[in-house]
């Protein structure tokens, strides 16, 4: 079991880990504190809490550090002993055992901050529940989709967002500066600004897609069996959340995830927490620069032909090249879906492919003349 799982407010703001964060001082953890918020619901509230004392207490400093944190609290203690120490400090001190720094930060949030909001804190809970607020993301937005039709949304980073029908999306108002996180609930096609030095994550049903800039759909509707995520553009990795809270380092996804290209898909069975990738049942041209003419080929080399393929479609073709060596294809395939483009190429070399994991191994008997 995650020893955060159990973590309460206090947890949080002793935690040297969290407060590097909170304070700004190693914000690459951002990613797993983000992620366990996601995992454990729960704990959003706790952290809330721990990340608004923090922030009050450091009162706009440049740097702060455990010292002043901790003379700022004895500080709020001394001033509230005398009037709840019968009530609250000697039962906390007991249960907890912690040091005078935890028995301060504790009194304060047992108040309920009202030493904060006398003193006219600029950090507030917002009960609307359209929008919240997130340890490290600041202002959260949720939109929902109640009409027939889909609705677009635009985000600070100049993302596109068509949302659908029964989908609900949430994000922040302003990203942080390291990554950019949105949570999906329901089925949407993300058209992501592309900013290597700025990971974007998709949350969803308990699975994680992460970006750097391409375009893909995600449909997660928690009534249906399946999860699918669909690749139009560009690259993207699929894990499972838990990878995220492994660790308070970044994981790679290209190793922890399934790595997934333009015109691939992968299915997620819920109940069996299995994935299957596949190609999408109509792959289209994702390279700009080539043209269906392209297609026309005369006695063109076979390896030359299955390069464009992979050029045009971003599909990798599996193939032994000693066995195409000197063969050539001569075949016009100009303004026809890529299956049937397979058809007419396998016919004419006397060949067959199938589609496994996403890519495409053709076995090519005999085409030498």
């Amino acid at each position: 079991m995650n020893e955060y799982e159990n973590f309460k407010t206090i947890d949080f703001v002793n935690d040297p880990g969290f407060r590097d964060w909170i304070f700004h001082r190693k914000q690459e953890s951002g990613l797993f504190w983000n992620a366990l918020s996601e995992k454990h619901p729960h704990l959003r509230g706790e952290m809330e809490v721990a990340r608004s004392f923090l922030l009050n207490i450091a009162d706009g400093q440049p740097a702060v550090t455990d010292d002043y944190i901790e003379q700022f609290a004895n500080k709020i203690l001394s001033k509230h002993q005398k009037r709840h120490d019968r009530q609250v400090v000697k039962p906390f001190w007991q249960r907890y055992s912690v040091s005078t720094f935890s028995v301060a930060a504790s009194v304060l949030l047992i108040l309920g901050f009202a030493w904060f909001y006398s003193a006219g804190s600029k950090f507030a809970f917002v009960s609307d529940p359209e929008t919240s607020q997130v340890p490290g993301q600041g202002e959260l937005i949720k939109e929902h989709n109640n009409s027939d039709v889909a609705k677009i949304i635009s985000l600070a980073d100049g993302s596109k967002v068509t949302l659908q029908p029964r989908s609900s999306l949430t994000y922040p108002a302003a990203f942080d500066k390291s990554i950019r996180v949105v949570r999906l609930d329901g089925q949407a096609f993300f058209d992501v600004a592309r900013n290597p030095d700025q990971p974007f994550l998709v949350h969803f049903n308990k699975l994680v897609v992460k970006v750097l800039g391409t375009s893909f759909t995600i449909r997660s509707f928690d009534s249906e069996e399946k999860v699918l995520v669909t690749v139009k553009t560009g690259k993207v990795s699929v894990f499972d959340n838990e990878e995220l809270t492994k660790t308070k380092e970044e994981p790679n996804p290209s190793l922890n995830g399934i790595v997934l290209t333009a015109n691939q898909e992968i299915y997620y069975k819920k109940d069996e927490k299995q994935f299957q990738k596949s190609l999408i049942a109509n792959p289209v041209i994702v390279d700009r620069t080539v043209r269906e003419e392209d297609f026309v080929f005369e006695e063109t080399p076979l390896i030359e032909v299955f390069r464009k393929f992979e050029k045009a479609y971003g599909i990798p073709i599996i193939v032994d090249e000693n066995q195409v060596q000197n063969c050539t294809l001569t075949a016009s395939m100009a303004d026809e879906p890529l299956i049937e483009k397979l058809n007419l190429m396998c016919k004419a070399i006397h060949a067959s492919y199938e589609m496994i994991d996403g890519q495409i191994v053709m076995n090519v008997r005999s085409c030498r003349k």
